[in-house]
């Protein structure tokens, strides 16, 4: 049992160095090898699953290492209590390998080959993490190979859970290369074969959507959309006396940004550091800008609505036209801790740590927004880049470009930014759709229908980024229109092999009672 929990523990280690900073996307294809190799040495349900938890130990603790820091300095949390708090979390999200090694042990005892239970196993349980208990779906497995555009192109039919199914099955590959060279397992070829032709498929469906979509679009008309990046500081951020120079910084960003061409600007999450809606209307300094330059803007801000005498606030993104507010987007899919406090009818904590005087209300409703001059687009507010769900519906209502807007200066110089750029990259290849990002501190940036980066401003610099991008682009992918039936249909398998496992299990008892 202890080398196979020190072999578990080293593949969690490795598959972290796939993600940002490390970036070493490749090391996905091997990093579940030594959790596979312990899967084989321990039978019993239980080791297994410990083998699993250990696994996931070792990801969680280095990939999101980044959450003490944010909870230090941004929640005031003392260090010991930060630890406490991320270790309880890294410790719930290792169940998922656990559980993924769990079920592998159970189908590997029941003849269950390894080329089809793990990957089925492992993609269903990454589509469960998306949506239970609200969802924390960062940093997928796919996600390591976004830095390879050729392969991440079968998402606009699979989404982000193919590319995770496709780098569990090369492990199962590299496996059975490792027990040919070593063992002379010539079993192992049919699984080393089936994994290169599924690879090569990939490739090649990559290779040929990838050329439909050219980095240049000469001759087609085009518009110019401008982000800002004001680069304030988390600390002053929300200080009444810094408002002067938050409104400055982005009114002069829009300016340089109106003489590189831009048509339309769009200003980061919360970038309004004063609330819509309420007693203080220093916020109409954002439409004054918009007027003054007569250029249509997309903002930031806190929102607040009265209904009797009650008071809903709401993380918001608004259109300025004209110098009046056009259009609202009330963020759907909350940050738990950060934007409202998780039972809080129980654990009376006050507000989550990013929440104004009170816990943000959640919207409903994805809005299609429209500005002179601009594709019709939707708003992802921060982490909701994080959801494919919400991406889709944006693109099915009718959004030719989606815009992210977001304040990852909670993140500070970590990996985080990095990691939830990444993410967020994803959104255009599945839906294949432009996608502007705009982020306080970084890293703002530009993603084509390919899933390209084509234009981005490094972190923590103040800034402004012109992108120009046709002025009808085509949406829509088979991702758009049908959603998750990829996973769906992984999801399914499994429970077939589990039940099939499990009534043969009670059959062969029979025969031998």
């Amino acid at each position: 049992m202890p080398v196979s929990l020190i072999l578990s523990l080293t593949g969690g280690a490795l598959l972290s160095l796939a993600f940002a900073p490390w970036n070493l996307g490749f090391i996905a294809w091997l990093a579940f090898v030594p959790l596979l190799l312990a899967l084989e040495r321990e039978k019993k349900l239980a080791r297994a699953s410990a083998c699993g938890f250990f696994f996931g130990l070792a990801f969680f603790l280095i990939d999101l290492r980044w959450i003490i820091q944010t909870m230090v300095i941004h929640a005031k949390f003392g260090a010991f209590d930060a630890t406490i708090i991320f270790v309880s979390m890294v410790c719930a999200l290792a169940l998922i390998p656990a559980l993924f090694s769990l079920f592998c042990a159970f189908l590997f005892n029941r003849g269950v080959d390894v080329l089809v239970a793990a990957p089925t196993v492992w993609t269903t349980l990454e589509f469960v993490r998306t949506y239970v208990f609200t969802g924390f779906p960062w940093d997928c497995v796919g996600y390591s190979q976004a830095h390879w555009p050729t392969l991440i192109q079968i998402s606009d039919f699979s989404g982000v859970y193919g590319l995770s199914f496709l780098v569990i099955m090369m492990n199962v590959s590299a496996l059975a290369l490792m027990r040919i060279l070593h063992d002379r397992t010539w079993g192992s070829v049919a699984r080393l074969s089936i994994g290169i032709v599924i690879l090569g498929v990939a490739l090649a469906y990559g290779t040929l959507r990838l050329d439909q979509f050219p980095k240049d679009h000469v001759g087609a008309s085009t518009v110019a959309g401008g982000i800002l990046q004001g680069n304030i500081p988390q600390d002053i951020k929300w200080d009444p006396a810094s408002r002067a120079q938050s409104f400055s910084t982005y009114e002069s960003l829009a300016e340089k940004a109106i003489k590189k061409g831009a048509t339309f600007m769009i200003w980061p999450e919360t970038s309004v550091p004063v609330v819509i809606g309420g007693t203080d209307i220093t916020w109409k300094y954002a439409t004054n800008i918009s007027a003054k330059l007569d250029v249509p803007m997309l903002i930031g801000a806190p929102f607040e609505k009265r209904i009797g005498d009650k008071i809903q606030f709401f993380n918001s993104a608004f259109v300025v036209e004209n110098g009046e507010l056009t259009h609202r987007y009330d963020k759907i899919h909350l940050v738990p801790f950060g934007e409202y406090m998780p039972l809080s009818w129980i654990l009376p904590l006050g507000p989550g740590i990013a929440a104004r005087e009170e816990d943000y209300f959640a919207g409903s409703v994805m809005t299609v927004m429209n500005v002179s001059g601009f594709p019709p687009f939707s708003v992802l507010i921060c982490y909701e880049a994080i959801f494919p769900d919400l991406s889709r519906s944006a693109v099915s209502s009718g959004a030719k470009v989606l815009i992210n807007i977001t304040n990852d200066g909670w993140f500070g110089d970590s990996a985080a930014p990095y990691q939830h750029l990444a993410m967020a990259g994803f959104r255009a290849v599945e839906n294949r759709v432009w996608l502007f990002r705009a982020a306080n501190t970084g890293i703002s940036a530009v993603f084509d229908p390919g899933g390209r980066l084509v234009a981005w401003l490094p972190l923590m610099v103040q800034g402004e980024l012109v992108y120009n991008i046709p002025a009808n682009p085509d949406a829509g992918s088979f991702y758009t229109r049908n959603g998750d039936v990829f996973a769906w249909t992984i999801s399914g398998l499994l429970i077939v092999f589990t039940l099939t496992s499990l009534v043969g299990s009670q059959v062969f008892s029979k025969r031998n009672s």
